[in-house]
């Protein structure tokens, strides 16, 4: 109720200023607080996390922000670009909303070392220690974009913790390596069924599991199977379960994207189809700030834009914080603030129904004037 009385006062006015809608929004807030730890990252990472949590904290939610400094820029200026605190803190918070990072210069992982392990960046170090084992990317067309494709709206779902991504190569002579491909069935049941749960409870109606079980027909056979095993097992209540072979989806996506709603892929698959579904959503000018990301554990989830940190544009001003926002807006999901999530989404999809055009796809608007508009809009 309190929601919509917010809704109903910052529409009637359009000439509504952000700080009385800040102060709308203090007084709607829910009586339930929820912490968050943040990372703003590097690069535009600064800009574009302050400019969502503006968002956020003007639907009215109550959230309590937990600051961190991580990443390269961090590192340059203590010599630590992740440790123990940042692991301790997400270990008890269990929600963190971050900017991008940028992976240090050279090859090596002396940057990323914690907890006695090493890995190849940042991101990885949450991934993998925390077993965030699904990545979660909506891909929707935005109202005045031009983009290749329309009215696309799809969800990409990647098992994250293994294929072969598990890092397990060996050398079996100077001319030859095997690469290991994991596949289990524990890892194929809990993607299969937090992609079930996803569609039911986003009002999806189809999830479809990639796969090379015709070449890779015990490991990818595995991961098909489980897949139909728990479709066969779960209420789906009117969802539809089936499978497409990787490579033919991968045409089908540049054909007709549209005939697909949920797309439950091993990592391997998942990684191919994530950055041609970034090309279906990113416009004729080759940005990618449509596009939100969630790495979603049994303990933990992590919310951040699918883009990197941009330096080159850093400090001037002009960051697109779409990307960031909607990944707020899949953050506020997650919490159960769901009219919050709905109503953010909504006005920012108004604003580019509205005319106002960032930078990076050829218009006007700055990072404030993005944010400004999103306000009016809620």
């Amino acid at each position: 109720m309190v929601g919509s009385m917010l809704l109903r006062a910052t529409t009637t006015t359009t000439m509504r200023s952000a700080g009385m809608v800040r102060a709308l929004a203090q007084r709607a807030q829910s009586t339930q607080a929820h912490t968050v730890l943040t990372f703003d990252g590097d690069g535009i990472g600064r800009e574009i996390v302050s400019a969502a949590k503006e968002c956020i904290e003007a639907t009215g939610v109550n959230i309590r922000w937990e600051q961190m400094d991580m990443g390269y820029e961090a590192m340059q200026n203590t010599g630590v670009y992740i440790d123990d605190s940042h692991m301790d803190a997400f270990e008890e918070i269990g929600v963190l909303f971050k900017g991008p990072l940028t992976v240090p210069p050279k090859d090596t992982n002396a940057y990323v070392e914690v907890r006695g392990k090493r890995y190849t960046s940042g991101n990885q170090v949450f991934r993998k220690y925390f077993q965030l084992f699904a990545n979660v990317r909506p891909v929707r067309s935005m109202p005045g974009v031009r983009a290749p494709f329309n009215d696309v709206d799809l969800v990409v779902i990647r098992e994250n913790t293994e294929d072969v991504y598990t890092g397990e190569e060996t050398w079996v002579d100077a001319d030859t390596v095997h690469c290991v491909k994991r596949i289990s069935r524990g890892a194929s049941e809990r993607v299969a069924d937090f992609s079930f749960k996803y569609a039911r409870d986003n009002q999806r109606k189809r999830v479809t599991a990639l796969h090379k079980a015709n070449v890779c027909k015990q490991s990818d056979g595995l991961f098909l199977n489980t897949f139909h095993e728990r479709a066969a097992a779960t209420d789906l209540g009117g969802i539809i379960a089936d499978d497409q072979l990787a490579d033919s989806c991968l045409t089908k996506l540049m054909i007709e994207p549209k005939s697909f709603d949920v797309l439950c892929c091993p990592n391997l698959y998942g990684d191919l189809v994530n950055p041609l579904s970034l090309r279906i959503n990113r416009g004729m000018v080759g940005s990618l700030g449509l596009c939100p990301s969630g790495n979603i554990g049994t303990h933990q989830a992590l919310f951040e834009p699918a883009h990197g940190s941009a330096p080159d544009i850093a400090g001037k001003g002009i960051a697109n914080p779409t990307s960031q926002i909607l990944s707020g807006c899949m953050m506020l999901s997650h919490l159960g603030e769901f009219e919050a999530s709905q109503r953010l989404e909504n006005a920012l999809r108004a604003m580019y129904a509205s005319g106002i055009v960032p930078v990076d796809f050829g218009g006007q608007a700055d990072t404030k004037e993005v944010v400004a508009a999103v306000l009016k809009h809620l």
